[in-house]
């Protein structure tokens, strides 16, 4: 099991604040991690799911989320949720807290927002109209000079400051404290849910992933997330069927198989158990 990764943020002494786009294959995202600087990170192409601090939620193209300081995240790509050549396609501001500092003392107009980061505890997702303006912001940045992307930046803090512009991601707010061990062990096997779900997952296996016994690890898990661990996994699975109806042509078998449900009358009862309607009907009232 890996730890949370502290990521050192390539530092410009020219510039105020870190700007990057870059195309990869699906898989090679950075891991759970943390580091001092915000970041406004935007999903280009592909999706998956994400995990700020200790909260697990679906994320899909055209994201935008605004993650505080030193708030352990990380963006886990599906394949099935990628384009059909595996490339994913992302872009990032990161800047640190003198950065508003900056600004507040320079500009009194800034000062609320500025306050505003520096006490934000819980990651933002950008919505609605605002989302659409970041969006088109974010995608001519490479077309700006410096100046014109310093503006974008101010924009895009305004923006997502406004009300009705982003909601809160998460239970709680961020305390602040170094990631407690039991954390990272739920981390772990969350991660290890979104890469292995399609597939069969036994109790002594996970466990052995965290390198706990089968019981132990029982006992965690449902201390930790109020439900077992094969609760959650059927919730989890049923979530992507959800999507997979939503987004795709694939017949009701093959969802059912590519989620890790080996038995499709079995998938079915539990679907019309968690939505109260079957797989068809649910792609019936629901697809976009």
């Amino acid at each position: 099991m890996n730890n949370v990764i502290y990521e050192q943020v390539a530092q410009n002494t020219e510039n105020s604040f870190f700007y990057r786009r870059c195309t990869s294959w699906y898989k090679s995202a950075i891991g759970y991690h943390q580091h001092p600087e915000l970041e406004i990170g935007f999903v280009i192409k592909g999706g998956g799911q994400r995990i700020t601090d200790d909260f697990i939620e679906n994320f899909r193209e055209g994201d935008i989320i605004i993650v505080p300081a030193n708030i352990p995240h990380c963006w886990i790509y599906d394949k099935l949720a990628c384009p059909a050549d595996e490339r994913i396609e992302e872009a990032f501001i990161q800047f640190p807290q003198a950065f508003l500092n900056r600004l507040a003392s320079f500009a009194k107009e800034f000062q609320d927002i500025a306050s505003f980061y520096t006490n934000l505890k819980q990651c933002l997702s950008i919505q609605g109209e605002g989302a659409k303006e970041i969006r088109h912001i974010l995608l001519d940045f490479d077309n700006y000079n410096e100046q014109q992307r310093l503006l974008g930046l101010l924009q895009i803090l305004a923006l997502a400051f406004r009300p009705g512009y982003s909601r809160y991601i998460g239970h709680h707010a961020f305390n602040g404290m170094p990631i407690h061990k039991n954390k990272q062990r739920l981390q772990a096997v969350y991660r290890y849910i979104i890469e292995n779900y399609h597939r069969k997952i036994t109790l002594d296996e996970i466990a052995d992933y965290i390198a706990m016994n089968k019981n132990a690890f029982c006992l965690f898990f449902k201390k930790s997330t109020n439900e077992p661990f094969t609760v959650y996994l059927n919730h989890f699975r049923l979530q992507m069927a959800t999507t997979l109806l939503n987004r795709t042509d694939q017949n009701i078998s093959e969802i059912a198989y590519s989620v890790g449900f080996a038995d499709i009358p079995y998938f079915n009862r539990c679907f019309k158990k968690e939505y109260g309607i079957t797989p068809a009907e649910y792609r019936n009232k629901y697809r976009r």
